[in-house]
């Protein structure tokens, strides 16, 4: 056997035997990174060797489940290891991991070269689950040494993955099919993983998000948005803990009926599917009809059940809710004796909907050429809850998720994605809402960089506008008060050079 196996034999048998084999949890990477801090802390303060020693000694701050810190020289000598004293005063620069990696020459690489900090893959013996597994160890120069704390990469499902809350797959709802697309083009390994869960919709979906553990961010209506606070309000309830992070598209009013039905004032008194109980289309449709006089019977099923049943009679005609061109409704034709019905817009739907239509270029089938069906359409959004920076954990995970989301918007509105993504203004506001601080951030700070852009471009422009270098972590630009003067220095010295008309 060779030195350097030898070694390895004994780190295996004692890491095996230094933590206890019943212990269930496992440190995250930002208590691997809290816990580099803490062995950098005390090394500048008291030194070297008093770091080494809270480290061999396993002192309080320096041992917490499978973390402990390692320290070794650029050299590959080790001299500090919570867990393995065989290790210490050896030279384990040609130490392999599982997969025959040289881990302790990847670890000096990455404490040498700029940045000189970073995450190091390799495989290594699980103490918990007694088997090899992929673990991560954060590693950053210390001196003439490197100090590293590493973490078990399958015990963090959690950290770098969002639970998104969408539509029903039995409604053919679009939010099913914008949180795949976000799934598709997001997911990124470890760093980060879109969740995509059915749901209903609708309120439903705002309650979720509000109150149910695992998920982090959801899709909704604006209108359903707004009635959720103006029902608060009217029962004396202030709760901002619901912020949007993007106001994105238009979801259309699709109301299909046989050819004897066409007008909705006919199905005063029938019975009408509104898809899913509880439902985005369900609330909506109620409010609709509410507002219009026109009561219902309502019944609640799938939309294929719901087409069948409107070719033989059974119920007068189906809703749904959805961005266009919604793929159940692309499929029906001339042939089963069904056709849009329109949908008016009266003035007091005006504060939550919109005028909208239904062409030839979306359902060829069923419109034809040159011709349109009027109907209405509410907005979508994507929401999350208001976590507070001091709750780091959720607070990052739906910043990461903004931060990685935001400049792929482009990507999203190519085929074959939605074609609804193509509507997405990221900078759209949704009034009388806040929206989630990271994404405001981050629309500031490309808001800053545009403008500063636009003043570089702009011919014989007298000054040079200076505008700080956007924080970490996506926070706003900062920009003095001398540098946002002479920015409406520039917007007024544009106004004057515009030609006359």
């Amino acid at each position: 056997m060779s030195r350097v196996a030898a070694v390895l034999a004994v780190v295996l048998a004692l890491v095996t035997v230094a933590l206890p084999a019943g212990a269930a949890e496992f440190g995250t990477r930002d208590e691997a990174l809290a816990m580099v801090r803490r062995v950098q802390q005390k090394f500048k303060k008291e030194g070297a060797e008093a770091a080494f020693r809270a480290i061999n000694n396993k002192a309080p701050g320096f041992a917490d489940r499978d973390l402990y810190p390692f320290v070794t020289e650029l050299t590959g000598l080790c001299v500090a290891n919570g867990v393995t004293p065989a290790v210490r005063g050896k030279n384990l620069l040609d130490l392999k991991d599982q997969d025959g990696k040289f881990m302790i020459q990847e670890f000096v690489r990455t404490a040498s070269t700029s940045p000189q900090h970073g995450w190091v893959d390799y495989r290594w013996l699980n103490p918990v689950t007694k088997t090899i597994e992929d673990k991560s160890a954060w590693i950053e120069r210390m001196g003439e040494y490197f100090v590293g704390v590493g973490v078990y990469k399958n015990e963090q499902p959690n950290e770098n993955t969002i639970g998104l809350i969408s539509g029903s797959p039995n409604s053919d709802d679009t939010y099913l099919q914008i949180a795949y697309d976000l799934a598709e083009v997001l997911n990124d390994g470890d760093n980060l993983r879109i969740l995509p869960i059915a749901g209903i919709g609708g309120p439903k979906n705002i309650r979720d998000v509000r109150y149910l553990r695992g998920i982090d961010i959801g899709l909704t209506q604006t209108n359903i948005l707004n009635n959720f606070r103006r029902s608060n309000e009217r029962m004396g309830q202030v709760d901002d803990k619901i912020v949007y992070i993007a106001n994105l598209f238009t979801e259309e009013v699709h109301l299909v009926a046989r050819a004897n039905v066409t007008s909705i004032e006919q199905l005063r008194g029938l019975k009408v599917n509104l898809d899913a109980k509880a439902s985005g289309t369900s609330y909506s449709m109620r409010d609709v009809l509410k507002n219009l006089g026109i009561e219902i019977q309502e019944v609640s099923m799938s939309q294929a059940e719901a087409f069948e049943k409107v070719k033989s009679g059974e119920i007068a005609a189906t809703v749904l809710i959805a961005g266009k061109p919604v793929r159940s409704m692309t499929k029906l034709n001339p042939a089963d004796g069904l056709h849009f019905v329109p949908v008016p817009f009266p003035s007091q739907l005006i504060p939550d909907y919109y005028p909208s239509s239904l062409t030839h270029d979306d359902y060829p089938d069923m419109v034809p050429v040159g011709q349109s069906v009027d109907t209405i359409a509410v907005g979508a959004v994507l929401i999350a809850y208001n976590w507070p920076k001091t709750n780091v954990d959720r607070y990052r995970r739906v910043q990461r998720f903004v931060e990685a989301f935001f400049p792929k918007i482009a990507e999203f509105q190519k085929p074959p994605r939605h074609s609804k993504w193509r509507e997405v203004n990221l900078a759209a506001r949704l009034p009388g809402w806040t929206r989630f601080e990271a994404a405001q951030a981050w629309l500031d700070t490309e808001a800053s960089r545009a403008a500063q852009a636009s003043a570089e471009k702009a011919p014989g422009f007298p000054h040079a506008m200076k505008i700080d270098k956007p924080g970490r972590q996506g926070t706003p630009n900062t920009v003095s008060q001398d540098d946002a003067a002479l920015y409406q220095e520039f917007l007024q010295w544009k106004q004057l050079r515009r030609p006359s008309r």
